[in-house]
Formats: C-alpha cells, sequence, structure tokens
C-alpha cells in the first residue's frame, strides 16, 4: 500500500475551501466584522441554516432589512439554542462579517447579545465554546458530539487526485453539490459533522444515528460478508467486528454522490476502513478512518477526530429545509 496522506495535516485556511464547497463564506468579507443595534423580525429554525432576519436602524433614522446566515439547527442545538432562542421584537447587539458585494444585505453572524446578556453564537466554530464537564461512558455506545476541528480539517482538505478525479474537480459538474438538494454528507464526512450523535450497540449490529438530515448508519456485526453486486447507496453498506472495546468498520458499495463536498463522485471500488475507540479518560472518543477510491485518489487518505461524550443532549429533531438549502445560491454570484 502507498503511503497515507492525512487530511488532519493537509488542512487549509477554515473556509478556503474550493468554491464550489456547500454555504462557503468566500461572499463575506472575513477580516474584519461590524456591530450595531437591531431588531428581531423573524427567526428561521431550520436546517442545513439558520436565518435572523433583523432591522437596523442608522442615526439617521434610516431602517435597513438585514439577513443574519447561521449554522444549522443540528449544529446550534448543543450550543444553548433552541427554537425560542429569539423571537421577533427582541432588542440585540449584531457583531458579523459583512457582505463583498455593496449592496448585499445577508451577513455571517459571529455573535448575537440578547438585552439580558445572552450571547449566542451563529457560527460557534468561530466562538470560544464554553468547555462542558461531562460524565465517563461506560463504551462507545451513548451519545457524542464530534469536534468542530476535524470537520473543517476534512472539509479542506488537498486530495491526491488521479487525473480523472482533477479533470471532475474542475469541470462544470462538481458545483452540483447534493446537499442544495438536501442529501445528506457521507461516510466519513457524516462522523465528524459536529451535531448530536447517537451509538446503539445492538446483538447483531450497531446503529449511528446522527441529527442531520435524519441520518442513520447501520453496521452489521453478525459475521456477515458485504453482498456481491448489492446496492449503492450514500452510505454504503457497513459490516463492523470488535477488538476489545473498539468497533472496527469496513464499508463498500457507496453510491456516485457519496464523496458530496469534496466535489468528487464515489467510483464503484471505493472502500473506507474506520475505528471507533473509547479513550482512555472515558469522556472522549476516537474517531479514525482510511479512505481508498483508486478511480479518484492517487493514494489512500486518512484521518480521523475526538467526539464528547454529552448524554445530556437532545437531538433538534429538524427537517431539511429545501429554500433554507438553497438560499445561499442566491447570494454568491
Amino acid at each position: 500500500m502507498s503511503s497515507r496522506t492525512s487530511l488532519l495535516a493537509t488542512g487549509l485556511l477554515l473556509y478556503a475551501a474550493h468554491a464550489g464547497a456547500h454555504h462557503s463564506a468566500v461572499q463575506f468579507d472575513l477580516s474584519a466584522t461590524i456591530s450595531f443595534d437591531a431588531v428581531v423580525t423573524e427567526f428561521e429554525w431550520k436546517n442545513p441554516h439558520v436565518f435572523v432576519q433583523v432591522d437596523r436602524v442608522d442615526d439617521e433614522g434610516q431602517v435597513t432589512s438585514l439577513q443574519i446566515e447561521a449554522d444549522g439547527a443540528s449544529m446550534l442545538t448543543p450550543h444553548r439554542w433552541s427554537r425560542d432562542s429569539l423571537e421577533p421584537g427582541d432588542r440585540v447587539i449584531v457583531e458579523a462579517y459583512p457582505a463583498r458585494r455593496a449592496d448585499g444585505r445577508s451577513l455571517l453572524g459571529y455573535s448575537i447579545t440578547k438585552r439580558d446578556g445572552t450571547v449566542l453564537s451563529p457560527n460557534p466554530d468561530r466562538f470560544i465554546s464554553e468547555q462542558v464537564s461531562s460524565p465517563q461512558a461506560a463504551r462507545i455506545e451513548g451519545v457524542w458530539l464530534p469536534r468542530w476541528a476535524a470537520f473543517f480539517r476534512l472539509r479542506n482538505a488537498r486530495l491526491p487526485l488521479t487525473e480523472e478525479g482533477r479533470q471532475f474537480r474542475e469541470g462544470p459538474e462538481s458545483e452540483q453539490i447534493p446537499l442544495y438538494e438536501c442529501a445528506p454528507f457521507s461516510t466519513p464526512r457524516i462522523m465528524v459533522i459536529p451535531v448530536r450523535s447517537e451509538i446503539e450497540i445492538l446483538t447483531d449490529r450497531v446503529l449511528i444515528r446522527v441529527d442531520w438530515l435524519d441520518v442513520e448508519r447501520v453496521i452489521y456485526t453478525d459475521g456477515r460478508e458485504h453482498p456481491t453486486n448489492g446496492p449503492r447507496t450514500l452510505q454504503g453498506h457497513s459490516i463492523g467486528n470488535w477488538e476489545g472495546d473498539t468497533l472496527v468498520i469496513d464499508t463498500v458499495l457507496f453510491s456516485d454522490e457519496s464523496m458530496g463536498e469534496y466535489s468528487l463522485p464515489s467510483g464503484p471500488d471505493r472502500h473506507i476502513e474506520e475505528r471507533l475507540s473509547l479513550n482512555a479518560d472515558r469522556r472522549t472518543l476516537d474517531y479514525a478512518f482510511t479512505l481508498e477510491d483508486p478511480e479518484y485518489l492517487t493514494e489512500p487518505v486518512s484521518g480521523g477526530g475526538s467526539w464528547d461524550y454529552r448524554p445530556e443532549l437532545e437531538p433538534s429533531s429538524v427537517a431539511c429545509d429545501l429554500e433554507a438549502s438553497r438560499r445561499n445560491l442566491d447570494t454568491t454570484e
């Protein structure tokens, strides 16, 4: 096997991803923030993005309606957000990144401060979040929250592309991002997205439910093999075995669109091996993967991340809103 390329070691600057990446922040000026008083006019609690509509009144009494873009409801729920966090009429102080376009009225939120002093972070990755003290887990079963770092390193990684992969990445097809049609991420991206993830261990399988567009992975642990010429699906077909307390997952039969945000399809021979292990502190879970796809990658790539044990978290139970998913397409012209 050729030497592996670590996705964690090759991450680019945050949000400097390929122009076709879903909900890229390239339309915002991230070099500075603006701050202003505003009144909330509408609060849209949605996936894959939450939007806060506000009215800003300048010194001359002129009212400007603005849209504050935030992460999705599933990403915000673990960070003290809920569908009741904001209401029309709330007076707030907004700190946000301005749009690059002079007439842009969509801002990327950094913080929203309410009159009672509550500070909400519309994009938690950009805000210093509090450390949460959690109990110890008995095994990998339970509710977990992946950390942000792996999510962005994976999204922004440079991939070792074959010529076919390079041509596809540079072609118009790479702009057809499945998430704009409410298709969820596939493995391994779905395993590092920072939302509530629950692992349930049954006698013949392990279920991984991710609070992101109703994803549920099924890993068969009853000794079966992968089916011959089985159907190709977004999450593929997974079988697993236990090495002590570590779950080793082997997945094949990914459908063409499974690479999603890499702006690549999935080749018929795409193969992923994953490992889920309880850390010695029993409060974190180590996730690691190795991905092979000889049609589009010249060599395997590997990466992973950490999950924090968060048994108190409840799912957001918010479905994908097609209009909200496509809305960013109107702001990147």
